[in-house]
Order: C-alpha cells, then structure tokens, then sequence
C-alpha cells in the first residue's frame, strides 16, 4: 500500500472521497456503499487499493503524491492565496487541508497545477538549485507573442535543443507572513530534454520505448524590488536564463549580480551573551526568550519560551528547570531563537513597543515583514551580535 494513498483515504471527509473516486475511479466504486459509516467506508476503500494494478493504480498513487504534497504549511499557504473571491464562503467551510487541496484538484486542474509550481518554488528557495539576482523594478512582463517565442528560441539554443517547449507566465502572491504579501509574476518553462530509452511491455511483447523526459525551470518577478529569482538545474545555467528572460520579457537587460543573501548562525546563543545596544536608537533592553533545540540526529525538539517580564534568563531557567539534563547543556543544536527587542515609551507607545524577531538557520528570519523602521533596527544589530553573514 502506498503511503499517500493511504493518507489520502485516512485523512479526507467522506463526501470529499466520494467526489474524488466517482468522478476519478467510478469503476472501482460503481457498487460502493458510501451510506455506511466513516471508518467502514475508508477500510473498504483502502482494501479496493490493494487490489488495482497498472494504469488505475499509477493514476491513484500520482494523484494522491501531488495532493499530499500540498498539504504542508507551505503548500496551504499558496493554495489559500489562489482562491477567488467568490469562493472564500465554501473555501472556509472545508474540513482540513486534504479536503482544502482535493477541493481545487477537482474543481479547477489548471490553477491546481499552477499552486503545485508555486509550492516546487517556494519550496526551492534558498536550495541548492536558487539562485536570485537583481533586476529592474517596476517592470510589466510581456505577454507579447513574438517576445515569448524569442525567449523560447533563446532557451532551446542554449541547452542545444530541437524538442517542444512551453512558457506558462501568471500572477500569485507570495506570503512572507500574514502582515506581509508579495506579489509577483510567475514564469514556468517547461522544455522537452534529450530523448532516452526504456524497456517495457507491449500486450505479451517486451519492447524499447523512446521516452522524453520535461525539464522544468521557474523564475519569479518582483516588481516591487526588482529582484529575480529562478529554480533549475544547472548552476551554470541560471544566470544566463535569468539575463535571457530580462532581455527577452522585461525588455531590460541586466548584468547578472547576484542578490547578498544573508545566512544566520545562531549557535552561539545557546550560552548566555552580552546583547549590546545603543541607547540612542530609543531601546531600552534586549533579551532572548524563545530557543528549539534539537537533540543530535534527531527531528524531536525542545522549545524554551519566556515573557519579557520574567526577572530571570531563559539560560537560569533551563537550568532551574532540567537541571542536569539541561538541553543547552547536552550537546543539543540550536534550530531557532527568538530574541526581544523592548523600546522606551515614545508618543507611539506608552509603555514601549517590543520588536520580536525569530531567527532560523541558516536562511529564515522574519524582519522581512517587519516595518521599515524595525529592519534597520534589526539588521544593525544581528549583524552588531555576529548572528549574520552576507554570502555572494
């Protein structure tokens, strides 16, 4: 039994299933008794699974990996984002997110496929296959016939190729946090890669079928920040594409600098440290009050989290708490930390705002969707405490 198949089945509302299966899979279910009860109906589905081969089974297990995918938080967050306004009342009334994500693959397969290439983005986003560079602000794309199949002419001499290509260019939001949404426009290139050849069966007869695989590139705009960033193979090809799509679609050639990307090391907060600051910039202290620990080779954590209005550290905590098997004592690795900045009273706030700013390694801080203001305040002094390092 496959496992997302099976927790497809396991976590989706019944009428959902039903839906799914009969519009899908009638055949497996042309006699199914969708009246009895809950856990009755996902056993006798799961036992239909384990009998289906071939074709029906590929299909069953394709269709449950791409909607599984999209259940995590990442994947909720683009599919939120892609819902019309019209369909925000029956948006909320579904049960969870298995229901949120088979509801849109069932009801709309072309902006389904377009939030699974948003989430292969997003999800792509500071890995080993990103790269981000600058380029023009406030630049519409062109949707011009002749300026597409120029960028398609581009890419195909590029990777010296004769095979089909398709260019899918669309508009989505990026949510950096709920205080903080980025739009962007969104360019697919899909391109057929050099043939190769599989063995496989014809009725009784094993046969060599030629199979052309799809490479996929995906490139975002910011018109806002002017900033381009692109997902693909190839290190030493991303630049160049980015440039062939500024060129090309933006109509704006670019150099190819890279965007500084700023990565974090917050293992030195495991111990107590001086958090120095300037009075001038109006803060009246600094403290750390949340810290996720992990144990060696582990995905178990530990999170310690204190007010701003507890006298003691969270370090003297720990220790109070845990004593000799204190986590930041036990060889535990620092995964996240929250540090809290506490302003003096102004005309803003009487009793003195507090900027919290939660930190992730290597790449994840939140100042991002913080005010203008409260980003410089905390670039100056992550970069002061040694927590950030800008890589080329």
């Amino acid at each position: 039994m496959n496992s997302e198949i099976s927790r497809l089945i396991k976590n989706t509302p019944v009428a959902s299933l039903k839906r799914y299966f009969e519009s899908v899979h009638y055949d497996l279910v042309e006699k199914f008794n969708w009246k009895s009860d809950e856990k009755s109906i996902s056993k006798s589905l799961l036992d239909i699974t384990k009998t289906i081969t071939d074709q029906k089974l590929a299909l069953l297990k394709s269709d449950a990996e791409r909607i599984t995918a999209l259940t995590d938080e990442l994947g909720q967050s683009i599919l939120k984002h892609s819902i019309f306004d019209d369909e925000i009342e029956e948006y909320y009334q579904l049960e969870n997110e298995y229901d949120r994500v088979l509801w849109l693959f069932l009801k709309d397969p072309n902006r389904f496929k377009q939030v699974e290439d948003c989430w292969y983005t997003d999800a792509g986003r500071n890995g080993r296959m990103w790269d981000a560079f600058i380029g023009p602000k406030e630049i519409e794309v062109s949707q011009d016939e002749s300026d597409i199949l120029a960028f398609k002419n581009k890419i195909l001499e590029l990777f010296r190729a004769d095979g089909k290509i398709q260019i899918d260019i669309y508009e989505r939001t990026r949510a950096e946090s709920e205080d903080n949404q980025i739009e962007l426009i969104q360019v697919m290139v899909y391109r057929e890669d050099l043939p190769s050849t599989q063995l496989a069966f014809e009725e009784e007869s094993l046969i060599s079928k030629i199979v052309r695989p799809v490479k996929e590139v995906a490139l975002t705009y910011e018109p806002e920040s002017g900033y381009i960033e692109i997902v693909a193979e190839g290190k030493e090809h991303r630049k160049t594409i980015t440039k062939l799509f500024s060129e090309n679609l933006l109509q704006s050639p670019i150099d190819g600098k890279k965007i500084p990307l700023k990565q974090y090391d917050i293992q030195k907060l495991l111990n107590p440290v001086v958090l120095s600051f300037d009075p001038e910039d109006g803060i009246e202290s600094v403290k750390v009050t949340l810290l996720k620990v992990n144990p060696p080779n582990s995905n178990n954590s530990v999170t310690l989290d204190v007010t701003m209005k507890e006298e003691r550290s969270i370090y003297k905590l720990s220790k109070e708490y845990f004593g000799n098997n204190d986590p930041l004592k036990s060889g535990f690795r620092l995964n996240q930390v929250r540090i809290s900045i506490k302003f003096m009273p102004d005309q803003e706030s009487r009793r003195g705002k507090i900027l919290h700013v939660k930190i992730r390694e290597p790449n994840g801080c939140d100042l991002k969707s913080k005010s203008q203001k409260e980003k410089l305040i905390g670039d100056k002094y992550l970069d002061r405490w040694e927590l950030v390092k800008t890589l080329l």
